[in-house]
């Protein structure tokens, strides 16, 4: 299914150079910055989202299917651009089957409701707020339906005129509502990774024409997440929209039906990195095994039992477990009853610079994982501390999203008034564990031969002179990623050492403790402030990746890797990240089986992609020939051409089975 107005879609997106940026939002926030900023505090976000909502342009590009899309532009201003007002912090599941059955009217009649019951001024005044953006939607939406029948396209105008203010009546207005919700947060809240959840799950009741027919929809649909995203590298330096790069998820499964294929097949046909699709797997490894090999960069695959029995050992209820979603890269969402993000306590942490402070406090081997166990309680108590409370505000405020959790609507209260509080949750991502196990194998090793303050001196000069010495801890030592029992053993005890602390600290606080062992892009980053590692790893070098090995130390085959991962404490665990590399392109079935086999095993994740090393050094080469070659980034999936030099450096080394 390539019909030529996708293809234009398309390639049109592939011609980018991602230097453009929303620029009418933000030259409208500028252009009347006096005004906004006359009105009281309390209402300034309102004025601000009428004043985008009443002003912005309708553009119907004449191959468009669904509406809404952005003007963009070079920003000409020398100080850069400066993202004003209307911030968010996102990180949202969007309420997806809320809106469809009753429409943005169905959550104002329950908004006022509520008001009425309270009697409260906050109340009210969270009434007033709520109607008074749900109002400007609404006219956004009849502005964009003349622009529609203007373009003649009549279908577009009538859904627009309905939807998302009213509830879905067939497939395509119900793809049209999801699109401009998805639109509106991702590109006027000014924040990213607002998540449309499990589309194939809030879909279902509007499929009902031929297959084609619905592929087809899909595939317009899908081409959308593409023209809100910029590129995202190593720093951040990308397109603004008005944030930094906004991913964008699917969620499918756990169980698998006919409309979860034709989402893959969708997605396949459009061949661009958004949206990524995360799958939660129970037990159905048929349509994973396909997705992975039709489109595999743009697939994450998950341990649904696991991250599920994780929710409910932690005190989730059954009912907010079963419908968890993805929002951001790997990071687990329960949509309408958690915000997170809002606490800021949603932290990676450095924790293998806390692993060589233990190596130096340490007097022997033996006292290094107790020592990281009491640093690591030491560094996680001073942050939750000072972090406990960052954002909360004491006067009366609104945003938008907070119209998406039920909570909110039912106190009368803000997100930002801790109205959004259902769960007390705590998420804290460890890095490095690769290093860790790797350098405890290592002293082991060395301890034959060196006294314990001799390998520290060997730390503190950087291996300067005895780089013989390292070279052999890099090429001859057992690593983890090979399937080694002793190193993995390591892996598992340093993992356990840190979520015993982490759960220690959380629970003396008041949080429920969610772990992972996920660095996203930061690895590099981080190592800039670790010294030397045991490991043969020297200072400043990047710490290993997620859950990936140490780069080149996974010398045995893709089943030794998985066996390794699959040691780590994964059940402790609610999200995590290991992404393969491939050189040539494996069926369907052994995808299903390699999947099976290590979820079997008790690994949590897994993505992959599919491009030998010679390829990816064409395309360094010539990046106009290989534009749309896809690559797995940590847990989303991105243009290998857009990324920075480092990353695709990193990329080209990655093991290649």
């Amino acid at each position: 299914m390539n019909t030529p107005a996708l293809l234009r879609l398309r390639n049109r997106i592939l011609a980018s150079d991602n230097l453009a940026c929303f620029i009418e939002r933000e030259s409208l926030l500028r252009a009347h910055a006096g005004e906004t900023a006359a009105s009281p505090p309390e209402e300034r976000y309102l004025r601000e989202f009428e004043l985008l909502m009443d002003n912005l342009s309708t553009p119907i590009d004449p191959d468009d299917v669904f509406a809404g899309r952005m003007l963009e532009g070079r920003w000409p201003h020398a100080e850069g651009f400066t993202r004003l007002g209307l911030t968010s912090e996102g990180h949202i599941t969007l309420p997806m089957p809320v809106i469809l059955k009753h429409g943005l009217a169905g959550i104002a009649a329950d908004v006022s409701r509520h008001a009425e019951r309270i009697g409260t001024p906050e109340a009210r005044y969270f009434e007033r707020q709520a109607l008074g953006c749900i109002g400007a939607i609404r006219q956004f939406c009849e502005r964009y339906a003349a622009a529609a029948e203007r373009a003649g396209k009549p279908a577009m105008a009538r859904a627009l005129r309905v939807v998302p203010h009213q509830p879905a009546y067939d497939l395509y207005s119900a793809l049209q509502s999801i699109w401009m919700m998805q639109f509106i947060c991702s590109t006027v809240c000014g924040s990213r990774d607002f998540a449309p959840g499990r589309l194939a799950h809030d879909l279902q009741p509007y499929v009902s024409g031929p297959r084609d027919e619905t592929v087809e929809l899909l595939a317009f649909f899908l081409v959308k997440f593409n023209e809100i995203t910029g590129t995202s590298t190593d720093n951040y330096a990308c397109k603004p929209i008005p944030c930094y790069s906004s991913k964008q998820y699917l969620t499918l499964g756990p169980v698998f039906g006919d409309l979860d294929a034709m989402i893959v097949e969708a997605a396949a046909a459009v061949g661009l990195p958004q949206p990524t699709l995360n799958f939660r797997m129970r037990g159905d490894f048929a349509l994973a095994g396909q997705a992975a090999h039709r489109i595999d960069a743009q697939c994450n695959f998950f341990n649904d039992r696991l991250i599920t029995n994780r929710l409910l050992n932690s005190g989730i209820l059954p009912d907010d477990a079963e419908r968890y979603t993805f929002t951001a890269c790997n990071r687990v969402d329960l949509p309408g009853r958690l915000y997170n993000i809002m606490t800021r306590i949603d932290t990676f942490d450095n924790s293998l610079a806390w692993f060589r402070e233990a190596v130096f406090a340490a007097r022997d081997e033996e006292e290094i994982l107790p020592a990281l166990h009491r640093i690591a309680v030491e560094r996680l108590r001073d942050d939750t501390r000072k972090n406990r409370v960052r954002i909360y505000s004491e006067e009366w405020c609104f945003r938008f999203e907070s119209l998406f959790f039920p909570s909110c609507i039912q106190t009368g209260r803000d997100i930002y008034r801790q109205g959004a509080e259902n769960y007390r949750w705590q998420h804290r991502m460890f890095s490095g564990l690769a290093n860790m196990a790797d350098s405890l194998g290592a002293v082991k090793r060395l301890r034959a031969r060196y006294s314990y303050a001799q390998i520290l001196a060997i730390l503190d000069a950087d291996f300067a002179g005895h780089e013989a010495l390292r070279t052999e801890i890099l090429n001859t030592f057992p690593a983890y990623g090979n399937g080694d029992p002793e190193v993995d053993a390591y892996a598992e005890a340093a993992g356990n050492v840190l979520i015993d602390a982490f759960e220690q600290v959380a629970r003396e606080e008041g949080f429920l403790p969610m772990a992972s062992f996920y660095s996203l892009t930061r690895h590099a980053r981080f190592g800039t402030a670790v010294g030397a590692t045991p490991d043969g790893r020297k200072a400043r070098a990047p710490v290993s990746e997620n859950q990936s090995p140490a780069p080149g130390k996974d010398r045995r085959g893709p089943t030794a890797l998985l066996s390794s991962a699959a040691a780590l404490p994964h059940r402790r665990c609610i999200c995590g990240g290991l992404n393969l590399k491939f050189g040539l392109r494996p069926g369907p079935d052994a995808f299903a089986a390699l999947l099976k086999s290590y979820f079997g095993m008790g690994g949590l994740h897994v993505g992959f992609t599919i491009a030998s090393r010679e390829t990816l050094e064409a395309a360094r080469r010539d990046p106009g020939a290989y534009r749309s070659l896809l690559v797995r980034k940590t847990g989303f999936s991105e243009f290998f051409v857009a990324l920075s030099p480092q990353e695709q450096q990193e990329l080209i080394a990655r093991t290649e089975y």
